[in-house]
C-alpha cells in the first residue's frame, strides 16, 4: 500500500509542476472519437462500431515506455501479460492465460500472424518496431463474423504507419540493466508516385534470472506504396526476424530440458492492389506468404543400463508456412446502408519429425466468405449484422454470425447491445501431434537380434492425438455504454458481458506402450492427447476512461472484474486461469522546458496460468518514464530514462520466475 501511495503522490506532484504555457502537441483525440477498422472491416467511430474496441495510440505507446509490443496489452481491461521461460510471453483475456493463448486472433495490417502450428502469436519475434506502429485496435469479444475462426475471445490488429506521414531518418538506442542493448534505424521517403519506409533493428537482453533465456534478434521490414492511377495503388510489405535465444531450465547435468540455444528465422511478404472510387467504394485484392523455422537440439546421453549409454540428441526443431489470398469490397447502398464483403483462401503447413513423427508436411486449408452490413434506419439508430461462412479441412463447415444495435440516447451518449458467435479451429499441433522418441538404431538392432517385442515400440511417447478434435465454440452477449464529453475532454466506456464457451480443447492422459514404459512403468508410459473436454461461462464487467484535463496531460484508466465458472476436466484450473480483477492506469504529463513524465500502474488479482503455471499472488507493477526533448539545428531528439517494476518484483509464471526492477536509457534522434 505504501508503494502505491508513493506512486500516486509522484503523479500528483507532476500535475502541479506543469507550466502554464505547455503546448498541446498531441493529436485531437477528444475533438472527434477515434476511428477503428477492426470491429466490422468498415471505417467507424468507436461509438458507432458494433463491438467494444480498445485503441492504443502512439501517445499511449510512447508514455508506456515498453520495449516489447506484448506489454502494451496490460492497458486492455481484463488482459494479462506474463512470461514463460523468459521470452515466451503468457497472455490471457478474461481467463485462459497460457504461453500458447490460442483464443485471440492477431493481425498486422489486417493479415493474420496466428501460428498454424501452435496457435497464438510469436510475440517475442515480431518483425516490426514500436516506432512503426500507428495504433493497435483490440476488439474485446468474439469477432469471427469479420475475421473468421480463431477470432474467439478477441482480435488484435496492429496497424503500422503509412510512409506518407513520415519523412527522413530516425535512430533509436536502448542501453541498460539486464544486458539490454537495442538498436533501431528507420528511413521514410517519397519520390513521385512512390513512398516507402524501411526499418532495421536489433533486440537483446538476458531475460529472467531463473532461466537461461538470453536473446539476441535482428529484424527488418519494408512498407512501400506505388500510385498507379488516381484510383489504383499497389502496396508491398515484407519483413524478416531471426536470431538466437536461450531455452530450457537450469538443472542437473544430462536433463531432457537442459540449457541450449534456439535459432529461428521468420519471413513474410504481402502484396495488395487497391482501387478506391470514393469514401465508401473500395476494392482490394491481396496475396501474402509467411514462413518460420526453428532449429533446436538438446544434448543428452541416453542411459539404458545393460544396453549401454547412447549419445541421443533430442531435436525440437520445426517449421511452418502459410499462403493466403484474400479480396474485399466495400460499398454503399443509398444514404442509410453500407456493406463490406469478401472471400479468402488459405493453405497452412507444418513439418517436424519430433512433433509429427514424420518428415512430411502436415497441411490444412480453408475457404471463407464473409459479409457485414451497417443500416441506419433513423438518426439515433444503427443496426449492424454480419456472418462468416468457413470450410476448413480439419473440422469442416461452420457459420459465425454477429448482430449489434447502437442507440444514441443523447449526443455523445450511446448504448450498444451485441450478440456474436465464434469458433476456434484446432491447430495442427492439437489435431495431429505425434510426439515420440525412437530407439537408437544400435539398440533397435540389438533388440531385434534378441527377438524382443520391445524392438517394435518407440523409446518413449510424449503426446498423441487419437481422437477427432472439434471446434471450440463461444456464444457472447454484451451491453455497453459509451460517453463522449468534448468540453471535459473525456471519453468513457462501461461494458457488461457474458461468454458461454463449449467444446474447450484440453489434454488428457492415457497409457501407451513404449520401451521405457515397459522397463519403468512407474515413471514412463503415460502420454497425453487432445480432445474437447470442458466448458465455461465467463461473466464480467469492465470500464475505461481517457481524460485530458489540460493540454499536455493524459490520464487513461481501465478496470475489469471477471468470474469464470468452468465445468469438465481441469475445471478448477480453468476457473483460476484469469484474475477476478485487473486495474491499469497510465498517466502522462508534459512539464516545463520540454520535459515529460509518465507513470504506468498495473494491478492483477490472484490467478494460475495454464500449462503448468504456479498459483500466483496479486501483483502490482509500476513503470516510470522521464524524458527530455531537444533540438539540434533542424534535427530533434529525445533522451529518456525508463524504470520497469520500479517499486517491486513480481512472479510471472512460476513463483521462482521473478520479473525484477529493470532500468534503461533510451536515446532517439530524428533527422
Amino acid at each position: 500500500m505504501r508503494r502505491r501511495l508513493v506512486a500516486i503522490g509522484a503523479l500528483l506532484l507532476c500535475r502541479n509542476a506543469v507550466a502554464d504555457t505547455v503546448p498541446d502537441t498531441s493529436a485531437d483525440y477528444f475533438g472527434d472519437l477515434p476511428v477503428v477498422l477492426s470491429a466490422s472491416r468498415l471505417v467507424q467511430t468507436v461509438d458507432e462500431a458494433p463491438a467494444a474496441v480498445t485503441v492504443i495510440d502512439r501517445d499511449m505507446i510512447k508514455a508506456s515506455g515498453v520495449r516489447d509490443i506484448v506489454d502494451l496489452f496490460r492497458l486492455v481491461p481484463g488482459m494479462v501479460v506474463g512470461m514463460y521461460k523468459g521470452h515466451q510471453p503468457t497472455v490471457g483475456f478474461h481467463g485462459f492465460t497460457d504461453p500458447y493463448f490460442r483464443q485471440l486472433q492477431v493481425l498486422i495490417d489486417g493479415v493474420s500472424i496466428y501460428s498454424p502450428m501452435w496457435g497464438g502469436a510469436e510475440w517475442s519475434e515480431l518483425p516490426i518496431a514500436l516506432e512503426d506502429i500507428e495504433r493497435i485496435e483490440v476488439v474485446r469479444g468474439p469477432n469471427a463474423a469479420a475475421f473468421g475462426a480463431n477470432s474467439f475471445l478477441g482480435v488484435v490488429n496492429i496497424i503500422t504507419r503509412d510512409p506518407a506521414v513520415e519523412h527522413g531518418l530516425e535512430a533509436v538506442a536502448n542501453v541498460g540493466e539486464n544486458g539490454i542493448g537495442d538498436a533501431l534505424v528507420r528511413y521514410a521517403a517519397s519520390s513521385g508516385e512512390l513512398r516507402y519506409r524501411l526499418t532495421a533493428g536489433q533486440r537483446s537482453d538476458q531475460g529472467l534470472d531463473s532461466q537461461p533465456d538470453t536473446r539476441r534478434s535482428n529484424f527488418l521490414n519494408l512498407r512501400s506504396h506505388y500510385r498507379l492511377t488516381a484510383e489504383d495503388e499497389l502496396r508491398l510489405q515484407a519483413g524478416y526476424v531471426g536470431g538466437s535465444q536461450g531455452e530450457g531450465v537450469y538443472a542437473v547435468p544430462n536433463h531432457t530440458d537442459g540449457p541450449r540455444p534456439r535459432h529461428s528465422d521468420a519471413g513474410s511478404v504481402q502484396l495488395r492492389w487497391t482501387r478506391v472510387r470514393g469514401s465508401d467504394e473500395e476494392f482490394w485484392l491481396q496475396l501474402s506468404h509467411a514462413e518460420r523455422s526453428n532449429r533446436e537440439t538438446i544434448p543428452y546421453i541416453l542411459q539404458l543400463g545393460a544396453l549401454g549409454n547412447w549419445n541421443y540428441p533430442i531435436s525440437q526443431s520445426y517449421e511452418y508456412r502459410r499462403t493466403d489470398l484474400e479480396m474485399q469490397h466495400t460499398t454503399r447502398f443509398g444514404e442509410a446502408t453500407r456493406a463490406v464483403w469478401g472471400a479468402q483462401m488459405r493453405n497452412d503447413g507444418a513439418r517436424s519429425i519430433p512433433f509429427y513423427a514424420s518428415s512430411d508436411w502436415q497441411g490444412s486449408s480453408l475457404f471463407r466468405v464473409f459479409g457485414n452490413l451497417e443500416w441506419r434506419p433513423a438518426t439515433q439508430w444503427i443496426v449492424a449484422g454480419g456472418a462468416m461462412f468457413e470450410h476448413n479441412s480439419i473440422t469442416g463447415s461452420s457459420v459465425s454470425p454477429s448482430v449489434a444495435i447502437n442507440r444514441q440516447l443523447l449526443p455523445g451518449h450511446t448504448l450498444r447491445l451485441r450478440a456474436a458467435d465464434a469458433r476456434r479451429t484446432p491447430t495442427l499441433y492439437e489435431d495431429r501431434i505425434n510426439w515420440r522418441y525412437e530407439l537408437p538404431a544400435g539398440v533397435k538392432t540389438t533388440l531385434l537380434a534378441m527377438g524382443s517385442p520391445l524392438a517394435n515400440l518407440p523409446l518413449e511417447q510424449s503426446a498423441l492425438t487419437r481422437d477427432n478434435v472439434d471446434d471450440e465454440r463461444i456464444r457472447s452477449r454484451e451491453l455497453s455504454y459509451l460517453g463522449h464529453f468534448p468540453d471535459q475532454r473525456l471519453n468513457i466506456e462501461l461494458d457488461l458481458f457474458e461468454h458461454r464457451l463449449d467444446n474447450l480443447i484440453g489434454l488428457y492422459k492415457y497409457r501407451y506402450p513404449t520401451v521405457l514404459g515397459t522397463l519403468d512403468p512407474g515413471h514412463y508410459g503415460n502420454i497425453y492427447g487432445f480432445n474437447n473436454l470442458a466448458s465455461a461461462r465467463v461473466k464480467g464487467r469492465s470500464a475505461t476512461a481517457r481524460w485530458q484535463p489540460q493540454p499536455g496531460s493524459l490520464i487513461y484508466l481501465a478496470a475489469s472484474r471477471t468470474a469464470i465458472d468452468a465445468d469438465g476436466q481441469d475445471a478448477n484450473l480453468l476457473s483460476a486461469s484469469g484474475p477476478r480483477h485487473t486495474v491499469s492506469l497510465l498517466f502522462s504529463q508534459d512539464l516545463f522546458d520540454s520535459w515529460q513524465f509518465s507513470l504506468g500502474y498495473y494491478r492483477v488479482g490472484p490467478m494460475q496460468p495454464l500449462s503448468g503455471g504456479d498459483p500466483l499472488p496479486a501483483t502490482d507493477r509500476v513503470d516510470l518514464r522521464l524524458a527530455k526533448r531537444f533540438k539540434l539545428g533542424s534535427s530533434r531528439g529525445e533522451i529518456a530514462l525508463v524504470v520497469q517494476n520500479a517499486t517491486d518484483s513480481n512472479p510471472v509464471f512460476e513463483l521462482k520466475d521473478i520479473d525484477r526492477r529493470t532500468s534503461w536509457l533510451s536515446i532517439r534522434y530524428e533527422y
